[in-house]
């Protein structure tokens, strides 16, 4: 491209240069500022310190407790601790953009006490930095830095530019800012090379060599730009076209290329746009990355990939993806590697990823010493279950056995020598491991140990074998599994004898294994392939007394089920028989009053009682019509509402759900409330949003939202909360009791975002002391048990579970009575039966001359009215 001379204009390079001498100017500030304020620094409390150091000497993970301390150092001005808390903390946890631009900026202050050495570790911050999440901002202030801090020649800050732009200027939104300051950096070379040609006597030609091959790198940086769909870029081509003077002169090639990204990024907006509408998007990456790996752009996929684990760094099933995709289309050692690193300090948790870091190990040529250090990480870090290390302790072995054949998958035939000795020291570690911390139910299925048989057989060690497989029989728990029979069977197949085999049928069908049956077939096929009529006719003698034996104890096994079920029922009906005697006996009692006391109460007749009792006709809930049933659908029952509680307080609750069609607040005849109402809406939607809004503080009590049903016909409502594990929930407990709900959603929302919080109070609204918080991501439930489990939290240390509450077992039938007894003052108003009755004023037992008394075990209204009004 030929560019005539002074036909661009310098507003790039006067810019970019204005901008790096304001640049220079806040360091020299923040410098001077930093001096100056040295002596306005607090002085630190070393107990405190030593408090938070404990705090995480005890639990390294406690991620809130790192940050504490940082801030606590960071606010005192001890640059040298903050450094040491920073390099312990990015050693546990991927530090975010900010956090590493906040380190490198407190490190830059010290480039006028020794530049070299901090210049060093400014470059090797940046190096770690980008390394742990994408980021554009972090790549432009490197590329920055390098240019006016790190005094990088020229070469070496081209070639960070082209690798910020491998990584982040796909980017479509934040993409260009990068771009920019290449090609403003370039720009600025040619000016100077510009600068120097006007003002040289000698050498001429070779400074416009000079500037001719600066000029095609400068056009060409504009057209790579001009190839990406990227947010701004048609102000690129602007700049472009003024640049080399005319839109005319833009060749073919260049304009095809910008016009078919102008079009893609077209398609692009719509993901983009969805992903600024979500503040955590993880569906919408979802979307974008699939629209992606349809287009078969590897470059774009880990562009998206990158951006959806950096805005979801716990949720697994990301990270997991994108390491399989890296594994099978990208297989390029150091960015495979580097990305699994990256995962085991995202999600530690997941030992998916730890196995399949094992593996990738081994597949890229490690040194088996990796994969063992990989795997004393893992151990170090935890799980939550057997199965988990099962599976850890499996692929590992994996690793090792292929290390003893000398045969690596994809090595292309290379070898490595290794004692086979080690194998089964690593094997005998790993059954220890299980058998200590789970016994032998952390491996149900033997799955090492039948691992470690078929590998013994392999190396022709059939005696090896037959031990592990023996002693693994002696247990309970293995000798009824008919699989590990199988399998024991299977091998002396293949590499034992028949004699062996077949003697090991004859054992493993006198055991009363899960399935004898297949056995019993088994057993009879293999002795059709490889025995003689004798022994065929043996086995089928000792396979039908088995197998008749087995089918009696299944048979009594039926009975004695039956049994218990009869049982049962006999129990439930004389249940039911004595309580219809009972009601009989009630309704059959003569209604007299009992002998009379010489103990009197305050209360003489039912006539001078402060209420009366509502015959049939009158409404016991009176204060508001009665509820139609077919509104049932569209209404809400509250309750647990203080007396004092209005309807316009019901109103200021549930307003915001919507139009509220009535609210009919129970009362009493004297026109106070009892406690609970019903809450009428226009639509089911609006019932559904108020349910949500159960245990609603009014006036300092929870109030109870539930459904209206209809008791005659309807089932009692369901137990409303989960019974069973909840992954996305926590249980946590041990809280102090003057703790707020936003004090809990501080500590907990920094883990990730929360769904709900459910404060557990009594029914006057006093706290329990516990709560269960949920989180939108699985994931995030997972790391918060990690980091703040034991966390203090004012004067205690809260413990956080995954919740898991207890199945609510359903009512028995009680074999005396249906009913429990009722108490003092049963069917009264509070009021009355606190001032009325008294323990010693209830007859314990009837008097013998009264022949028509009740049973002392139950007490009919009529009872407790002859009681009230004896004098």
């Amino acid at each position: 491209v030929k560019i005539k001379e002074g036909s661009f204009k310098l507003s790039y390079y006067n810019e970019y240069k204005s901008y790096l001498s304001i640049m220079k100017e806040d360091s020299d500030d923040s410098i001077t500022s930093s001096s100056d304020s040295d002596s306005d620094v607090p002085t630190l409390d070393e107990e405190k310190v030593q408090a938070l150091e404990s705090k995480i000497i005890e639990n390294p993970y406690d991620y809130n407790a790192h940050i504490e301390l940082l801030t606590y150092l960071d606010d005192g001005g001890d640059l040298d601790r903050c450094r040491d808390v920073r390099e312990r903390m990015s050693g546990i946890f991927p530090l975010t953009p900010d956090m590493w631009l906040d380190w490198i900026k407190k490190e830059r202050l010290l480039l006028t006490i020794n530049r070299p050495a901090v210049q060093q570790t400014l470059e090797n911050l940046y190096n770690r930095a980008v390394n742990d999440y994408q980021s554009v901002r972090l790549w432009c202030q490197y590329c920055n830095d390098a240019i006016h801090s790190l005094d990088f020649d020229t070469e070496k800050i081209r070639g960070l530019f082209e690798k910020g732009i491998s990584q982040v200027g796909l980017h479509v939104t934040k993409g260009l800012e990068l771009w920019d300051q290449y090609r403003q950096y370039e720009m600025t070379l040619l000016h100077t090379m510009k600068d120097k040609l006007e003002v040289a006597s000698e050498d001429k030609d070779i400074l416009k060599a000079l500037y001719s091959k600066q000029e095609t790198k400068v056009n060409n940086l504009f057209v790579r730009q001009l190839s990406v769909p990227l947010k701004g870029m048609q102000i690129v081509m602007k700049e472009y076209e003024e640049w080399i003077g005319s839109s005319e002169k833009v060749d073919i090639n260049t304009m095809n290329k910008y016009n078919k990204a102008v079009l893609h990024l077209k398609e692009l907006v719509e993901f983009e746009d969805a992903l600024e509408r979500t503040t955590v998007p993880y569906k919408e990456y979802k979307s974008y990355i699939e629209y992606e790996r349809k287009e078969n752009n590897p470059s774009r996929v880990i562009c998206i990939m990158e951006r959806a684990i950096t805005d979801n760094p716990l949720r697994s099933d990301l990270w997991l993806d994108y390491l399989n995709y890296l594994d099978q289309v990208v297989k390029h050692k150091e960015a495979v590697l580097s990305a699994y690193k990256r995962a085991v300090r995202n999600i530690p948790w997941v030992v998916e990823v730890w196995c399949q870091l094992l593996l990738a190990h081994q597949r890229h040529g490690s040194h088996f010493s990796h994969v063992e250090d990989t795997l004393d990480e893992a151990l170090k870090n935890g799980f939550s279950d057997a199965a988990s290390y099962v599976s850890l302790y499996s692929t590992y072995l994996d690793c090792h056995w292929r290390l003893e054949r000398k045969i690596s998958p994809e090595s292309n035939g290379n070898s490595q020598n290794k004692d086979s000795n080690e194998f089964n020291e690593a094997f005998q570690r790993s059954i220890n491991f299980i058998l200590q911390q789970y016994g032998e139910e952390g491996d149900p299925t033997a799955e090492l140990t039948r691992f470690m048989a078929e590998c013994d057989c392999v190396r022709g060690d059939t005696t090896s074998m037959r031990q592990l497989l023996d002693g693994l029989l002696e247990s309970k728990l293995y000798k009824e599994q008919s699989a590990i029979w199988i399998f024991y069977i299977n091998l002396e197949q293949r590499f034992g004898s028949k004699e062996h085999a077949r003697k090991l049928y004859q054992k493993a069908i006198q055991c009363n294994t899960d399935n004898s049956e297949y056995l019993f077939q088994q057993f009879l096929i293999f002795e059709r392939v490889y025995g003689d009529i004798e022994t065929f006719d043996n086995a089928c003698l000792k396979v039908r007394r088995q197998r008749k034996r087995v089918n009696d104890k299944i048979t009594k096994e039926k009975e004695k089920s039956k049994k218990e079920v009869v049982s049962k029922t006999d129990v439930k009906k004389k249940s039911k028989n004595l309580e219809s005697k009972k009601r009989k006996h009630s309704s059959d009692t003569t209604q007299t009053p009992p002998a009379k006391s010489h103990k009197t109460t305050s209360i003489a007749s039912e006539n001078t009682l402060p209420f009366k009792k509502p015959t049939s006709e009158q409404k016991i809930e009176t204060g508001s019509a009665p509820i139609d049933k077919s509104r049932y659908d569209l209404t809400i029952f509250v309750s647990n509402l203080s007396y004092d509680a209005k309807e316009n307080d019901l109103n200021e609750a549930f307003k915001n759900v919507g139009d509220i069609v009535d609210i009919r607040l129970v009362k009493s005849e004297n026109g106070k409330s009892r406690g609970f109402g019903y809450i009428e809406f226009h639509t089911r939607e609006e019932v559904m949003a108020a349910l949500e809004l159960d245990r609603i503080p009014i006036q300092g009590r929870p109030c109870y939202v539930s459904e209206c049903k209809d008791k005659e016909r309807g089932k009692p409502a369901d137990f409303k909360y989960g019974t069973g594990i909840e992954s996305h929930k926590l249980y946590v407990s041990n809280l102090p009791y003057k703790v707020t709900e936003k004090e809990l959603r501080d500590i907990f929302e920094k883990i990730g975002r929360l769904k709900n919080i459910r404060m557990v109070t009594t029914k006057g609204g006093k706290f329990k002391g516990f709560c269960y918080i949920e989180y939108f991501e699985e994931a995030a439930a997972k790391q918060a048990v990690l980091q703040l489990n034991d966390t203090q939290v004012h004067d205690r240390n809260m413990m956080v579970a995954i919740s898991n509450p207890p199945k609510k077992s359903s009512q028995t039938t009680s074999i005396t009575t249906s009913k429990p007894k009722p108490s003092p003052g049963f069917m009264l108003p509070r009021s009355v039966a606190k001032a009325a009755i008294s323990l010693k004023d209830i007859p314990r037992k009837p008097s013998p001359d009264d022949q028509n008394s009740v049973s002392s075990t139950m007490l009919s209204n009529s009872d407790f009215r002859k009681f009230l009004t004896k004098s």
